[in-house]
């Protein structure tokens, strides 16, 4: 039997930003999505899983790039959740149903798939259609086992009812299918898990302590990404580049063009005191990129696309010029 703690679900929130997905009856698709996945994040959390959110709020993310995160993270499972549609109103169009990839294996994906639309058969539903095969850019790019769960069809007035009436119950009923897949046991008694502190409270000034201790500044932990501390991520910046590639840079934590010119790319895989100077940043920007041990792994890979993706870059998790910079600045 899987741990809990162990286990890592990707949940992708269908569509969101300037794609609106499906709309009728005065709802959009996105909204749907978003609202369902940050409740699954809550079931799924409360008994003890981890969970990578693809998206957290209405934001537009590129398809391949919700399959990257997953296979980045190496994610155990991935989720998309979405609403159907239709041109028009018949009588098929109601109830919810299930994709698998094409060639997916009915043992993992498939046996997955199923589990999920029978604990929601349980909470009430218009009808379960059933598990069908679909060749969506989610499930052919994840290299985990994965699904595609359409709820019900945005426009039919009782299934958006019965969306709404159940959306806790029916995230509940997600949440308890995966983790029958895995052979895991629901805790109906579980206690919501102590919210993290805030990146203020705790990790940027973490951050600071980390960055005094290497590199001797004199900076004052304040919990804040102030001016002070970019100036000594700047100066330890600086000093790095110098060592790794004999830069000659003035070491004055002035973050200007000469420093930009001699960062050279990072990627997955690397490791040294470069890649720990990013994850200390990617902190420092409110992402997550796991320890900071100089290893860059799929925790960090996850976190810099994220960022990337945020601000406006090409969201490849390399590390070059444009992340560094954005993320000194920023």
């Amino acid at each position: 039997m899987e741990s809990a703690s162990n286990l890592l679900i990707a949940v992708d929130a269908g569509h969101g930003g300037w794609d609106n997905g499906a709309q009728g009856l005065g709802r959009r698709e996105k909204d749907d999505n978003l609202a369902l996945a940050l409740e699954v994040q809550r079931q799924l959390e409360r008994q003890g899983l981890q969970v990578l959110m693809t998206r957290s709020d209405d934001t537009f993310v590129e398809l391949a790039d919700r399959a990257a995160m997953a296979n980045e993270a190496d994610a155990d499972l991935f989720v998309s959740l979405h609403r159907n549609s239709f041109t028009r109103p018949t009588d098929e169009t109601y109830g919810i149903e299930n994709y698998i990839y094409l060639t997916a294996p009915p043992e993992t994906s498939g046996r997955a798939a199923q589990l999920v639309l029978s604990e929601l058969d349980d909470v009430g539903v218009q009808r379960i259609v059933g598990v069908s095969r679909g060749n969506y850019a989610v499930l052919r790019r994840t290299l985990m086992p994965a699904m595609l769960l359409e709820m019900g069809y945005i426009i039919n007035e009782t299934d958006n009812l019965l969306f709404d009436e159940n959306l806790t119950a029916y995230a509940q009923a997600i949440a308890k299918g995966i983790m029958e897949y895995f052979g895991l046991v629901w805790n109906a008694n579980a206690t919501p898990p102590t919210p993290p502190l805030q990146p203020e409270e705790n990790e940027i000034y973490d951050m600071q302590q980390l960055l005094e201790s290497r590199y001797g500044f004199g900076l004052t932990p304040t919990g804040r990404y102030d001016d002070p501390t970019r100036r000594a991520v700047t100066v330890a910046l600086q000093i790095e580049l110098n060592g790794a590639y004999n830069a000659g840079l003035a070491v004055d934590g002035k973050f200007g063009p000469l420093t930009a010119m001699a960062i050279r790319p990072i990627r997955q895989g690397d490791q040294g005191a470069l890649v720990a100077l990013l994850q200390v940043l990617l902190t420092l920007n409110g992402y997550d990129p796991g320890e900071v041990d100089g290893y860059f792994g799929p925790r960090t890979a996850t976190a810099l696309r994220f960022f990337q993706r945020d601000h406006f870059l090409t969201s490849d998790a390399i590390a070059g010029r444009e992340s560094f910079t954005a993320l000194i600045k920023e």
